[in-house]
């Protein structure tokens, strides 16, 4: 099954600086959403290095080896972010979210840390294939969401790697949290069920920058239409 991709990323209403990153391959069936965190510097140079090392990362051998491949190279870019902390000799975070989609045939896998999703809509049910790597607390600072994972330094490294079937009518949105964090779920199924993915991409689009749209927003729709 050959599938096809639309993305978008905006800075938002609020922040100057996009600290995301996107990575769209449809020939490869791989594509990739990161958050950046830690300043728009760190952020970026955070998202950034996912999404170029994984554009020129070689895949070879079967899914699961290539599935190997890719979990060895995000430790690779977790221990980069360390070093460059401990190279600082500052007390920084520099970091990013990983949502990863890689379909290969019928065979799919999400990889995944912090709290970028992937949905999927089947048989007009939309469902997210990841969880939260996220909490929500109350501090001084008021109510707010904490990441429990991500590729980040200082921090252990938890990465999640979830299976599925791929069916013909698969549809996926991979995005950040400044997408689903400003419009409902109802919108999100809403623009997966367009005629076409780029109308659909369009709807999300503009229903996001309706809204406050007080963080970075990146989506990237997968799907066959």
């Amino acid at each position: 099954m050959t599938f096809k991709s639309f993305a978008f990323t905006h800075p938002g209403h609020v922040r100057k600086v996009n600290e995301d990153s996107f990575y769209t391959s449809d020939e490869r069936g791989l594509w990739i959403v990161c958050d950046g965190m830690g300043g728009h510097e760190e952020g970026n140079f955070a998202s950034h290095l996912v999404t170029d090392i994984f554009e020129e990362m070689q895949m070879s051998g079967d899914f699961e080896n290539k599935i190997y491949i890719m979990n060895k190279q995000i430790e690779r870019i977790h221990n980069i972010l360390k070093n460059k902390v401990e190279k600082t000799k500052r007390d920084i975070t520099i970091g990013t979210t990983i949502i990863l989609l890689l379909i290969e045939g019928d065979k799919g896998v999400c990889i995944h840390s912090g709290d970028s999703r992937c949905y999927n809509l089947r048989d007009n049910v939309l469902s997210t294939v990841t969880k939260d790597h996220s909490i929500e607390i109350n501090d001084l600072y008021g109510h707010r969401k904490v990441l429990t994972s991500a590729l980040s330094a200082p921090g252990e490294l938890f990465v999640e790697t979830t299976r599925f079937i791929v069916q013909e009518n698969d549809l996926f949105l991979l995005c950040s949290d400044g997408l689903y964090d400003n419009i409902l779920s109802k919108t999100i199924k809403l623009s997966l069920e367009d005629k076409s993915l780029e109308i659909g991409m369009d709807r999300l689009r503009s229903s996001v920058l309706s809204t406050k749209a007080d963080d970075n927003i990146t989506a990237i729709i997968v799907g066959k239409k």
